[in-house]
């Protein structure tokens, strides 16, 4: 587990590699989906962003062997604290449906 650290109203890039079972890397289809969400067990997530659909702020996700996440500085408007990263993938040939395929903690620093 990775902890990534954000800072409150700054933008950020991370790349993303999802891998299969065996460590090979799975690069996402024409139609297959990568989704990225900011929250906490049990509240509503802070973030959300996914492949094909840019948020209202610009944020996006490019998809590729190395999946690059963009958020947007005013993305990163919600409160400082500690929440959970999730990545997940919709495979558009296999059960249609999400599949979480990493969790990270994820800091949101105050801007000093």
């Amino acid at each position: 587990m990775t902890l990534i650290l954000g800072q409150q109203n700054r933008g950020m890039t991370r790349n993303i590699v999802i891998l299969d079972a065996d460590g090979g890397t799975i690069t996402p289809a024409m139609n297959d989906l990568v989704r990225v969400t900011i929250g906490r067990d049990g509240q509503t997530e802070v973030f959300t962003v996914t492949s094909g659909t840019d948020t209202a702020a610009g944020s996006s996700i490019t998809k590729g062997a190395t999946n690059v996440l963009r958020i947007d500085a005013t993305d990163l408007n919600f409160d400082p604290g500690t929440y959970s990263f999730f990545v997940d993938f919709f495979d558009a040939a296999d059960a249609q449906e999400w599949k979480e395929v990493d969790r990270q903690v994820f800091t949101l620093e105050p801007v000093s």
